[in-house]
């Protein structure tokens, strides 16, 4: 597995955490009314994927910690006290960087007011079985990366 991580410092993190796995859970029934904001222009085959795609994922959450599973990979995310710690897994690199775009475009897009800013770190293969916990980690500042994967992200 390959796995990237942000920090994305913010007063709100579990705001953040719980309107995107909402947002997620939504299984994609708002991609009708607004598919610009989702994939740039419009494209119906692009669309019925998303929607599928959307159908498919699965969603758990808290205040505190959240995993969106989605065909491409999986997403943990992590409220602490001034930050939202994020981390995404994949098999390979296109679907890393799919989930990066759809995971940090949305992150940013719902603190636009606030001006969030997701700076990925990582790309780097996993030891560890996918959802087996965090063996540690490289760095705890934005952008965290974990060589050894798996579990909920780090975060100081």
């Amino acid at each position: 597995m390959l796995t990237a991580e942000a920090r994305v410092e913010t007063e709100r993190p579990s705001r953040y955490l719980v309107q995107l796995c909402k947002h997620f859970d939504n299984k994609g029934r708002h991609l009708g009314r607004r598919p610009r904001g989702h994939n740039g222009d419009g494209d119906a085959a692009a669309l019925r994927g998303m929607r599928a795609a959307a159908a498919r994922a699965e969603v758990e959450w808290s205040e505190t910690e959240g995993t969106v599973v989605l065909p491409w990979g999986r997403c943990a995310l992590r409220a602490h006290p001034g930050a939202l710690a994020v981390r995404v897994e994949a098999a390979d690199g296109e679907n890393l960087r799919r989930l990066q775009e759809l995971v940090g475009g949305h992150v940013e897009r719902f603190g636009r007011r606030e001006r969030l800013k997701v700076e990925w770190r990582g790309g780097q293969v996993s030891t560890a079985l996918p959802g087996s916990p965090a063996r540690g980690a490289a760095s705890t500042t934005e952008g965290a990366v974990s060589p050894t994967g798996g579990g909920a992200p780090p975060c100081a």
